[in-house]
């Protein structure tokens, strides 16, 4: 039965009411009713009630990056919040719910922050800017990223950070990117960058010539049976992990982005020879749950990623981890991708040895390891 206007509110009131015990100590419990009311009812005006606004900040400020933290912020157009949502769009510039609060940051007009925090000498919080302008899309904002890109007395982790925002997502642009590679206009010190890119690119073309400028195998790959016969370094094997796009999508250890099948225990699930069959040929097996599609808009715009549906809307999560909810109304097709997500031929940005250092890595990954 749906709960009138007047009845949602007399429960916050009530709610509110007992929002602090006798003793004057704060309630969090009943500061998670209120705000759960509050979200409820449409329209509520939070500036008329005091109590309510107490509980909000309470709230905000007990579970900052929670589960209701940005629905507050947007419900209610909490401006004030700005630093709090400023924080959360660095500490988690490589995670969907840091794209959304950088998102939230622009809408509130607060975008410049991310501008202010891209200029300073902290090259970490300078890094975590430029990834989380590049979610935003703002071009005021995306326009300072040449800027930092062509000044070559910032850190190359700022400038691989701010070539990534610029580059990292569009096909259209990465073949201007290419055309940087080819003609030697990029720094040396961003080629590693630049090869993540383009061999990740939507592209089959780029990924093709970017292949032939990357590869640092030299000739055929030698076959799964070859490669089981070296030994691997598991210390050298992590750091690849880390500088070889697999963070990008993968988690182990703690380490990288929850897009793909996490690793943090694959050692128990998959032996040598799987490994690197996974990696080698990664379209003969795709998990069940990480099925790429490409997802095509009225504008004509093509995404690709992992989708989970509701019935009005369609949430697409993307490499690298951001996630994009669009109303099915703006949707002319969707297909489910016959080839994984992970693109083959990253293998051959290592040496057979590289390989082979990454797979002794990723077979130690173990729950008891």
């Amino acid at each position: 039965m749906r709960i009138s206007h007047h009845c949602l509110s007399a429960l916050v009131m009530g709610a509110a009411g007992f929002a602090l015990p006798a003793t004057g100590q704060e309630d969090p419990s009943r500061d998670a009713l209120i705000v759960e009311t509050i979200l409820r009812i449409e329209g509520f005006d939070l500036s008329g009630s005091t109590k309510a606004q107490g509980a909000v900040k309470r709230y905000l400020k007990d579970n900052w990056g929670g589960e209701r933290y940005l629905d507050l912020i947007e419900r209610f157009d909490l401006k004030e919040e700005a630093p709090g949502l400023l924080r959360l769009a660095l500490k988690k510039s490589e995670s969907p719910a840091g794209a959304e609060a950088a998102t939230l940051l622009v809408s509130l007009g607060k975008g410049a922050l991310l501008a202010e925090t891209l200029e300073k000498e902290d090259e970490v919080a300078a890094g975590q800017a430029a990834k989380a302008i590049a979610h935003t899309g703002d071009t005021t904002l995306m326009a300072a990223l040449p800027k930092v890109l062509a000044n070559p007395d910032r850190p190359v982790s700022v400038r691989s950070s701010a070539l990534a925002a610029l580059y990292g997502k569009d096909p259209e642009s990465q073949s201007k990117l290419l055309a940087m590679v080819k003609s030697n206009e990029l720094a040396e010190d961003l080629r590693q960058t630049a090869s993540e890119i383009l061999m990740l690119s939507r592209n089959p073309e780029i990924r093709e010539e970017a292949k032939t400028i990357f590869s640092v195998a030299g000739g055929d790959y030698p076959s799964i049976a070859e490669l089981l016969k070296r030994k691997g370094d598991p210390s050298r094997g992590k750091e690849l992990f880390v500088t070889k796009t697999c963070m990008i999508c993968h988690e182990a250890g703690g380490t990288g982005i929850n897009f793909g099948p996490g690793l943090s225990q694959i050692g128990d699930k998959l032996d040598g020879r799987a490994l690197y069959q996974a990696i080698l040929q990664p379209s003969e097996k795709i998990s069940m749950g990480f099925e790429g599609w490409e997802v095509t808009l009225k504008n004509k715009t093509k995404l690709v990623g992992i989708i989970e549906e509701t019935e009005e809307n369609l949430t697409l999560t993307m490499i690298g981890g951001a996630k994009q909810t669009i109303d099915k109304g703006e949707i002319t097709s969707k297909a489910k991708m016959k080839q994984s997500l992970m693109y083959p031929g990253l293998h051959q940005l290592m040496t057979p040895d590289e390989l082979a250092d990454l797979v002794a890595y990723l077979s130690s990954l173990r729950k008891d390891g």
